[in-house]
């Protein structure tokens, strides 16, 4: 046994679901995904994030013992230092990562005056690597 609709519920049964669909496609096209003051806010926190990075990896290579390594090695500093602002965020971030993991072995006494050495000649390089790149 077949079922059937009579032709006019038919017809306002297609126009009410199309005419969802079609209010509902408006509503979501009209709502902000980020709102202003959310987007203000992530760019706020990805200035500061930058800006903690560089000092810490500024700090770290202006130390005693990275200033003594990168003498050894005949790397010159302050063209690292002048050109860590030209990293992008993520170089940056991965540095400062990178410095804040050798501070913490070297103070726990993970690692010696010589491996940091190593450590900072290797670090330098790549920095004044990523510098000519750009």
């Amino acid at each position: 046994m077949k079922f059937s609709l009579p032709a006019s519920i038919k017809v306002v049964v297609v126009t009410l679901i199309v005419g969802s669909l079609f209010v509902g496609q408006m509503a979501y096209a009209q709502a902000p995904v980020v709102t202003h003051d959310e987007l203000k806010q992530a760019l706020v926190n990805a200035a500061n994030t930058r800006k903690e990075n560089l000092e810490q990896v500024k700090s770290f290579f202006s130390s005693e013992p990275a200033r003594k390594a990168f003498e050894t090695a005949h790397l010159d500093s302050n063209r690292m230092q002048k050109g860590l602002p030209t990293l992008s965020s993520e170089e940056l971030a991965k540095l400062a990562a990178q410095t804040r993991q050798i501070q913490n072995d070297f103070a726990a006494g993970a690692l010696t005056n010589q491996q940091i050495t190593y450590i900072l000649i290797a670090l330098g390089t790549a920095v004044i690597v990523l510098i000519a790149v750009k």
